[in-house]
């Protein structure tokens, strides 16, 4: 190697030992959203500093400076994925359906929730992947983390059920826990269809769905 060229590459070695000065929570961000899209792309196995460093386009050095290690940088990105998740679903519920409910249209509130809860997840696709899709590889700290909140959220449902059960006269028969766990469960089949093939299952597909479907079960009065 000439001398230019090896001046060319010490050069080239040192511009790459620096990253571009940013805010440390712009980069902390920056390096979690790195650390996600190989947890979805290649698997948590993947996630190491090294490869953080390269998917975000930084050295190694810049990411121990952010975090101590490779289990401190999966911790963080576990409760910034569960707490984010969950604050999206919380934001789409409504806190009380009686208040939503039209006169003759329950089907209404249902549908509007569940085109809300597939906007989020098409907003946010790797994160919803990460809480949503089967993943063989998933640590048992993450999965401990998504059952807690898929628990969090069931329980939601099975409150708002009672009173949406309640409000629209249903029969005493039908149960409230387990209207929850099938709505809950169909909002994640919905997910997962959105998610691996939005152009195909589009959120307005699920909507015209849901509101047939309890169109049938609870029939206008006046038709």
């Amino acid at each position: 190697m000439g001398t230019e060229a090896r001046a060319a590459a010490r050069g080239e070695r040192k511009r790459r030992t620096y990253a571009a000065r940013i805010p440390a929570s712009q980069r902390r961000t920056e390096l979690l959203d790195a650390a996600l899209h190989l947890v979805v792309t290649k698997g948590h196995s993947a996630v190491t500093m090294n490869a953080v460093a390269e998917e975000a386009g930084v050295t190694k050095p810049v990411v121990y400076g952010v975090f101590v290690n490779r289990a401190d940088l999966l911790g963080a990105l576990l409760r910034r994925e569960q707490e984010q998740a969950l604050q999206q679903i919380l934001t789409v519920l409504p806190e009380r359906f009686e208040e939503h409910l039209g006169d003759d249209d329950p089907g209404a509130v249902v549908a509007d929730v569940l085109a809300k809860f597939l906007r989020a997840v098409r907003a946010k696709p790797e994160r919803w992947h990460c809480v949503v899709m089967p993943m063989a590889d998933m640590p048992p700290e993450f999965h401990a983390a998504r059952e807690h909140a898929r628990a969090q959220v069931l329980a939601s449902a099975e409150e708002l059920a009672a009173a949406f059960l309640t409000a629209v006269g249903s029969p005493a028969g039908l149960d409230a826990d387990i209207v929850g766990n099938t709505v809950v469960t169909l909002f994640e089949m919905a997910a997962r269809l959105v998610l691996d093939d939005p152009a195909r299952f589009r959120p307005e597909r699920f909507v015209t769905a849901i509101q047939a479907a309890i169109g049938l079960m609870h029939p206008r009065e006046n038709q």
